[in-house]
């Protein structure tokens, strides 16, 4: 069995080559990890703890147990990166929603400005995460969040009415 290897956020260094898509990451008088993936092991219940060190392969080297020790620069740089990666439009309200072609056209406010998304099937693309906190799955990949259901506006709640 694999043991985790955990390293120390004080030695890390994050740095982004010019024109690189993804990080380098340095683990001082260790080793370098070019082309790192950084993941959240608790996205969702923990999104500042537990953050898996990845090659470029996916597979993953190292685990840092959260970002406060991590120098300022190397910390900025790592969450731009979880945010890129992790980026979830908060719905704030439901301007209209509609079946198109077997799937719910959902038409959002988000804290970004409004947008379209598709939902092939409610009960497979939305997970009730902690009481009244939903996520939403697009057909294309993209999440959603609505962070408290009871907080949408009484024609929010009447449109997802039809789904629940």
């Amino acid at each position: 069995m694999a043991q985790i290897r955990y390293v120390d956020g004080r030695a890390l260094r994050a740095v982004r080559p010019e024109g690189a898509i993804h990080l380098r990451l340095e683990i001082e008088d260790e080793l370098c990890i070019p082309n790192a993936r950084v993941r959240r092991a608790f996205p969702l219940s923990s999104p500042s703890a537990y953050l898996s060190l990845q090659g470029a392969d996916g597979k993953e080297i190292a685990m840092l147990r959260g970002l406060d020790e991590v120098e300022p620069a190397s910390r900025r740089l790592l969450d731009e990166e979880l945010d890129r990666r992790y980026f979830t439009p908060r719905i704030e309200r439901i301007e209209a929603l509609r079946q198109d072609a077997g799937m719910w056209r959902f038409d959002v406010t988000t804290q970004r400005g409004r947008t379209e998304f598709f939902v092939r099937n409610w009960r497979d693309s939305a997970v009730e995460i902690a009481s009244g906190r939903w996520q939403i799955m697009s057909v294309d990949g993209g999440r959603f969040e609505i962070a408290n259901l009871g907080a949408l506006d009484p024609v929010s709640l009447r449109l997802l009415d039809q789904l629940m």
